[in-house]
């Protein structure tokens, strides 16, 4: 069961219950196929997974939380936000006030710059992701687009929720799609590569800012 939530989170962060039921049946199914078609040659299929349906859901619960876990603990090491690491049961009013302190402004405007001078330095997003998902998953343009978003979300001042939720996080997710911007970065280029060439310094992109206007 595990290994089906995780390969199905894989593709769909989102499923419906017919995506958990197939991802659930493909896995009994690589390792067992004759015990597969003695189930639906009997019927007894649906009573098996009406069985562990609640089970699955649950799985595929934790096991994306579990991303989001790693997101978060990767942000306080990267951007050096342990020493006030946000309560776990904080209020919204107390999650605004963390994101509006000096340190956390800080950390959301590193987020989307490299890590050092060194111009080969990855951008630190790109190393909370490499921190998070391994080499293989990175691959995955949809974990990306997930992790981003996640980390974003906890250090956005317009997001006040101490649990990120979800159901906002595939809203966000749905609007890159069309992006240009995120599109060329999953293509392998810069988060912010410029497509002008010598620009007048006074008209220097705000990174933060677009990045703001395409998750917001």
């Amino acid at each position: 069961m595990t290994k089906a939530c995780h390969r199905l989170f894989q593709v769909n962060k989102t499923p419906l219950d017919t995506d958990l039921e197939q991802a659930f049946k493909s896995q009994i199914q690589a390792h067992y196929p004759n015990k597969i078609r003695e189930l639906d040659d009997s019927s007894e299929w649906i009573k098996l997974w009406n069985a562990v349906h609640l089970i699955m859901l649950e799985y595929f619960q934790n096991h994306k939380s579990s991303y989001v876990r790693k997101i978060k603990d990767a942000i306080y090491i990267y951007l050096n936000l342990f020493s006030c690491k946000l309560d776990q049961f904080a209020g919204p009013e107390e999650v605004r006030n963390w994101k509006k302190s000096e340190k956390v402004i800080k950390a959301r405007h590193d987020l989307w710059h490299k890590m050092d001078d060194d111009p080969d330095s990855p951008y630190t997003i790109e190393s909370i992701l490499q921190k998070v998902f391994i080499e293989e998953k990175l691959k995955n343009k949809d974990n990306i687009k997930f992790g981003v978003t996640v980390a974003w979300m906890f250090l956005d001042l317009t997001y006040d929720q101490i649990e990120i939720l979800s159901s906002k996080v595939q809203e966000r997710m749905n609007q890159w799609d069309s992006n240009p911007i995120i599109q060329d970065w999953l293509k392998g280029k810069e988060l912010f590569e410029d497509d002008q060439d010598d620009q007048n310094n006074d008209s220097e992109v705000d990174q933060e800012s677009g990045v703001k206007e395409i998750i917001n």
